[in-house]
Formats: structure tokens, C-alpha cells, sequence
């Protein structure tokens, strides 16, 4: 066993070195769509991980995505674990980010678009395993990475590859951010969000009104019955409400954008049971409802077979001089959709940052070689065959 004492030893000269890659990576705009800076940051990651011994391949995106990155390590103990490491590409702002707000470091803070949502967690994941191969780490099954470049947007072009690795793995780790206090995140809340239409009748409103079937009226009965729906450990937001055209014509149309979120899956399949009632029974004489489901995650609930992980990277933690704790959190990631199959999950590895998704967001730059190290410590713990509970699955077993 290497240990995360002696990976800290081991990355720590590398500490400079770290900061000018995440400025390199910083310093190219990726919003999710055009794809082309993903598509850049998944080549510069690619030959990076190339250089220490992966085995990298891009996979063309869909649904006008970059390419996604996927790399492989393979150890000297096919019948061990395998491990799956998710990270993201793609940030939420636009092209041309980068030249309004340029990689900045102020005090110990870096700053920039998508400096820890997720450049950070990017680079960590380079240096996490740089530095395991750099000790000669091979009693292991297989380590799969993938660096996809469409998580921001629900990852329309990623989704079934990440299902499709993850099917056989024995846990996910997975390079979000920490929280701002330093926890790793052990729950995620799921989410569903669609489009509700109306369909009203139209009517002059001063000649014959009685004629008219108002869609905004509909809409406004329904989106307090929508409201209604919340329950404990759960959210309902409604956005982007429109109707009508005219202030002398009755609404023939109206709509808005709907989205729940809860901790559990089975309070979010209770709300969506709840929407379909509604959609089935306007208040409205002669409007009718329709409701398309047009995106969301699934609920990341800790679960039994979350413990040994949070068990084992408590004590890697502590011998890389890393305080410890874990949290949930109201975002969907990229793991959640492993959550359906059973696959134990780990979040929040990347290093400690806040103000995601602002102009405001930053990184801690002193939390880059101690998080780098006890990622790299829990990589080798669960790669290695201390399997962190079921279904304790191998590559072998996914390539017979």
C-alpha cells in the first residue's frame, strides 16, 4: 500500500505545476454548446493522460456535443475491482467568458469561468493518478475515467455512456467540487423538469367572452395545484410562464416550464403521479393539458452501500491532511444516473471551491495538492480489491 502520505510527498513539488494547468484549461472557453472548446479541453486532457500510460480514446458527441474522453488503466489484477472516475468538460458560460474574465488568482483564490465547476476537479484527476503510476501502482483491476462535455445541460450526448461504464463497476468517484466547508458530497437530489401547454379557445373579450375558454386562466388553477404537490424533501419551481397575445383576445395558449426536485426517487415518482392527475383533470371547461417530461436525474440517495466509502476516504483523509466530512446537496451531477443501478458513489472529490455558476466563483489553490493526494489515496484503496461493499464487479467480467 502506497498511501496518501506518500502521494502528498509525491505531488506536492507539483504544486505550480498544477496551477498552470488549471489556468491553461481555464483559459478556453467550454460552454457546453458550441462544442468546440470542450472538444479542446477533452484533447489537452487526453494527451496528458496518453503521456503517463492511458489508454485514451475520444467518442464522438451527440446532440451537438463535444467529443467525450474516456481513458483506461489497466493493472496487474484483472479479477480486482473496477473503479470509474467521472468528470465534466463543459462549463455554464458562454464564449468569450475567458476574455472578460481571465484566470486570476487573488490571495490564495484562483478565479475564472468554470474554475471549480469543474476545471479543478479535472486536473485533480490528472495529477491523482500521475502520481499513483509515478509510484508504481499496478496491483490493481481497472481504473475508467471519462471526461464527457455535457453535464451542464443533463448530458443529453453522455448519459448512456456513463451507464453503459458503469455498469460493471464497483464504485464511481466522481470530480465535482467539495463544498465551500470542505465536504465531500454523499446525496444529490433528483429532478424531473418538462414543458406544460395549455390549450384555451379564443374569443373577442369585450364582444363574447362566454365564448372563450381562457389557457392562462387554466394555467394559473394549475400552477397553484403544481405548488401543491411539494412535499417534505422535495422543491417545485415554475418557470418561464407565457399566454395570449393580445389584451382584447381570450388566451387560446399559455405554458411554463416545471421542475421538481427530491431526495428520494420515491417522492419524485409520488410528484410526477401527482402532475399526470393534474394534466388529466382541467379546472377549465374546454381547455385541455399537456405535459412533456423533457429532462432531469435520477434521485443519488445514501444508501448501506455508501458507508465503506465514506469509511475509507475518512481515514485516507486524515493521512493526507484533509479534514473530513460529507454533506448533500440540491445540484444533480453526473452520478446520478449510476444511482438506478446500484453503483456506490463518492462526490464532491474535486478540490474546495464556491460561488458556482456566478461571476463569483473561485477555488481554494491550497486545496489542490491534499485533495489531488486523497483522491489519489481512495483510488488506490478501492481500485486495489478493498471492494467497497456489492456488487463488487470487475472489467473482466464487462470484457470476457
Amino acid at each position: 500500500m502506497i498511501g496518501s502520505k506518500k502521494l502528498l510527498a509525491r505531488i506536492e513539488p507539483r504544486r505550480n505545476d498544477m496551477i498552470e494547468e488549471l489556468r491553461h484549461v481555464v483559459s478556453i472557453d467550454s460552454p457546453t454548446f458550441p462544442e468546440a472548446g470542450t472538444t479542446r479541453v477533452a484533447s489537452h486532457f487526453e494527451e496528458r493522460y496518453r503521456a503517463i500510460g492511458g489508454e485514451a480514446e475520444r467518442i464522438p458527441g451527440t446532440h451537438g456535443t463535444g467529443d467525450h474522453l474516456t481513458v483506461r488503466f489497466r493493472g496487474k489484477s484483472p479479477e480486482k475491482a473496477k473503479l470509474f472516475l467521472i468528470g465534466h468538460c463543459d462549463t455554464v458560460f458562454p464564449e468569450g467568458e475567458v476574455a472578460r474574465r481571465p484566470f486570476s488568482i487573488e490571495r490564495d483564490r484562483g478565479r475564472g469561468p468554470g474554475v471549480a465547476d469543474m476545471k479543478g476537479g479535472l486536473v485533480t484527476g490528472l495529477y491523482a493518478m500521475e502520481a499513483l503510476v509515478a509510484e508504481g501502482f499496478e496491483d490493481f483491476g481497472t481504473i475508467v475515467i471519462l471526461y464527457d462535455t455535457d453535464e451542464e445541460r443533463g448530458n443529453p450526448s453522455s448519459r448512456g455512456l456513463i451507464e453503459e461504464i458503469g455498469e460493471l463497476a464497483a464504485a464511481a468517484l466522481i470530480l465535482e467540487p467539495a463544498r465551500a466547508d470542505g465536504s465531500v458530497v454523499s446525496a444529490r437530489m433528483g429532478s424531473a423538469i418538462g414543458s406544460l401547454s395549455i390549450e384555451g379557445v379564443a374569443a373577442h373579450a369585450g364582444v363574447d367572452p362566454e365564448r372563450g375558454r381562457s389557457a392562462v386562466e387554466e394555467a394559473a388553477r394549475q400552477i397553484v395545484r403544481i405548488y401543491g404537490l411539494a412535499r417534505p424533501g422535495s422543491t417545485v419551481n415554475v418557470t418561464g410562464l407565457s399566454g395570449g397575445q393580445r389584451p382584447h383576445i381570450v388566451a387560446d395558449a399559455a405554458g411554463c416550464t416545471v421542475e421538481f426536485r427530491a431526495w428520494k426517487q420515491e417522492t419524485l415518482d409520488d410528484m410526477r403521479v401527482g402532475l399526470a392527475e393534474i394534466v388529466r383533470t382541467p379546472e377549465v371547461d374546454g381547455t385541455r393539458i399537456a405535459f412533456e417530461e423533457t429532462g432531469g436525474r435520477p434521485a443519488l440517495e445514501a444508501t448501506a452501500d455508501t458507508e465503506p466509502l465514506l469509511e475509507a476516504a475518512s481515514g485516507i483523509a486524515a493521512d493526507a491532511g484533509v479534514p473530513f466530512s460529507h454533506t448533500r446537496t440540491g445540484g444533480g451531477a453526473d452520478g446520478n444516473y449510476l444511482a438506478p443501478m446500484r453503483v456506490p458513489i463518492l462526490d464532491g472529490l474535486g478540490p474546495v471551491g464556491g460561488g458556482l455558476h456566478t461571476e463569483d466563483e473561485y477555488i481554494e489553490l491550497p486545496s489542490l495538492v491534499p485533495r489531488a493526494a486523497m483522491l489519489a489515496g481512495i483510488i488506490e484503496r478501492l481500485a486495489g480489491g478493498l471492494r467497497p461493499g456489492p456488487p463488487g464487479k470487475t472489467e473482466k467480467q464487462m470484457h470476457p
